[in-house]
C-alpha cells in the first residue's frame, strides 16, 4: 500500500528510490475521509463531540464516530495540530485495538493513521516542515522538533512502525532508521510521555531488529525496565515485553509471569487508559493461546 504523502518520513535516498519529490502543500480533499458530522456543527463543537465519543472508546464504533467528527474539523481547519494528532492516535488505536484479525482493515487504518500523522508533524512543528520543504535530511529536520511536537511525532512513528512491520521485514528495514531517529527525539524530549511509552517502543525496537541492523537484547530489556519504572500500571509494556523480548530469548518464565500480571491487573488502575488496558488484556489472552507455537 502506497502513502500519498510518505515523503514526510522518508530520507532523500529513499525518496529517490521511490521516484517521489517532497510536497508540503496538502489539500484536505486528498486525505482519507469518512462520514462527516452534521454540516452545521461548528469546529469547536465537533471537537467536543469527537472527544466525547473517544472517551467511550471501549466500543470501536465510538472510535469511528470520534474520527468522523475530527475529520470534519480538519476539513475546515486543515492545520489544526491538536485534532490531527487525535486522528493519528485514533486510527492507530482502531487498528491495534480492534482490527488485528483483519489484515486488510488493519493496514487500511494504519495507512490512514500514517497520513494524518504526516500532517500532524507538519502542523505541530513549522521548523520541521520548513526544513523538509527546503530539502533537509530527515534526521536534521527531526532535530528541530520541539516539545510541542512530541505527541505528533510519537503517534506518527508508532503508526508507521506497525504498518511497516505488518508489511514485512524488507519494508520494516527500509523505515528502521527514520523510525529510530524520530523516537529517539521523543525519548530525549519527554522520556515519561504516556507512562514511559518511548522506552517501551525501544524495548520492542531492539528486540525485533536483527543484530546486524542494530538489535540488542540487553538494550531491549533496559528500556522495558525503564518504562515499567516510570509507570508499572501501563499494561502494554508487559505485553510487548512478553510478545517481543521474551519470545526472542525463549524466556518462558518471564513470558508467563508478565502475562499473568497483565491478566490479574485492575483495568481501572489508570482511568485514562481503561480501554487500552482492556485491549492489552485481550492481547495477553491471545498470546497465552499461542504459547506452544511461540516456544
Amino acid at each position: 500500500m502506497k502513502h500519498p504523502l510518505l515523503v514526510t518520513l522518508l530520507s532523500t535516498s529513499l525518496l529517490a528510490c521511490a521516484g517521489r519529490k517532497p510536497d508540503w502543500h496538502v489539500e484536505p480533499s486528498s486525505q482519507p475521509t469518512q462520514a462527516s458530522p452534521a454540516d452545521n456543527d461548528a469546529p469547536l463543537d465537533a471537537v467536543a463531540l469527537g472527544d466525547a465519543r473517544w472517551a467511550e472508546r471501549t466500543d470501536p464504533q465510538n472510535v469511528r464516530e470520534a474520527i468522523a467528527h475530527w475529520e470534519g474539523v480538519v476539513a475546515a481547519e486543515p492545520s489544526n495540530a491538536d485534532v490531527l494528532v487525535k486522528l493519528t492516535h485514533a486510527y492507530y488505536f482502531l487498528a491495534d485495538g480492534y482490527l488485528r484479525d483483519d489484515d486488510d482493515a488493519y493496514l487500511e487504518a494504519l495507512d490512514a493513521g500514517v497520513r494524518w500523522g504526516e500532517r500532524a508533524m507538519v502542523a505541530s512543528s513549522p521548523e520541521f516542515a520548513a526544513a523538509m520543504a527546503e530539502g533537509a535530511k530527515y534526521p536534521d529536520a527531526i532535530a528541530l522538533v520541539g516539545p510541542q511536537g512530541v505527541p505528533a511525532m510519537f503517534w506518527y512513528t508508532t503508526a508507521l512502525g506497525k504498518w511497516a512491520k505488518k508489511q514485512g521485514f524488507a519494508v520494516m528495514l527500509g523505515h528502521k532508521d527514520n523510525i529510530k531517529v524520530a523516537m529517539e527525539r521523543v525519548l530525549t524530549l519527554d522520556p515519561t510521555f504516556l507512562g514511559g511509552a518511548p522506552h517501551a517502543y525501544f524495548g520492542v525496537f531492539y528486540a525485533v531488529a536483527p543484530a546486524i541492523a542494530g538489535g540488542d537484547l540487553d538494550k531491549s530489556r533496559e528500556h522495558f525496565e525503564a518504562a515499567l519504572a516510570i509507570s508499572p500500571d501501563v499494561l502494554s509494556t508487559k505485553v510487548l515485553w512478553a510478545a517481543e523480548l521474551a519470545t526472542k530469548t525463549q524466556d518462558e518464565a518471564t513470558f508467563d509471569r508478565l502475562l499473568a500480571e497483565v491478566l490479574e491487573a485492575d483495568e481501572n488502575a489508570v482511568p485514562r487508559i481503561v480501554a487500552e488496558n482492556r485491549v492489552e488484556q485481550q492481547k495477553a489472552r491471545e498470546l497465552q493461546a499461542r504459547r506452544d507455537e511461540l516456544f
